[in-house]
């Protein structure tokens, strides 16, 4: 199984604090740590981060036929890109949003994630655990159903 890991805009620049690990992380570290994650679970994992809309959206729609499913953080672009959720609900591939803080209680726009009507699962206040909680839901739900039904994660 290969799933497609998306980190939105300024998450490159983000240092992340996980329990049982010393200190901060910076990105690199953060994709090592999915990558160890994911392959306890046999799933390759590729990576791609961008910081422009456009590219997010061009990536998501290359992932049919070279991914099974994408775990997407799409940053500050989870509050209002339509084109980000279209891309997701035409793509034939099921995703599963990771949204590292719990939005709620934060500014009142970030109240309608517009991104996560086009996923199959949302994990979010989880920090970097949140990835692969995340890629365990999609390994279950790719081994259950085969395909991108819709199912609930708050």
């Amino acid at each position: 199984m290969k799933f497609l890991v998306i980190n939105g805009p300024n998450l490159n620049l983000t240092q992340f604090t996980e329990p049982g690990m010393e200190g901060q992380i910076d990105f690199n570290t953060l994709l090592d740590y999915i990558e160890a994650g994911c392959a306890q679970m046999d799933v390759q994992v590729d990576f791609f981060q961008s910081n422009h809309e456009g590219d997010l959206i061009d990536e998501i729609q290359s992932a049919a036929g070279r991914a099974d499913g994408i775990i997407l953080n799409p940053g500050g672009y989870a509050y209002y890109s339509v084109a980000i959720l279209e891309a997701l609900q035409v793509c034939g591939v099921p995703a599963v949003e990771v949204m590292l803080a719990d939005p709620s209680g934060k500014e009142p726009f970030r109240s309608v994630d517009v991104v996560s009507f086009g996923c199959q699962g949302r994990f979010a206040g989880e920090g970097v655990s949140g990835y692969l909680h995340a890629c365990a839901y999609l390994v279950q739900l790719l081994r259950l159903d085969g395909g991108a039904q819709t199912h609930l994660v708050q």
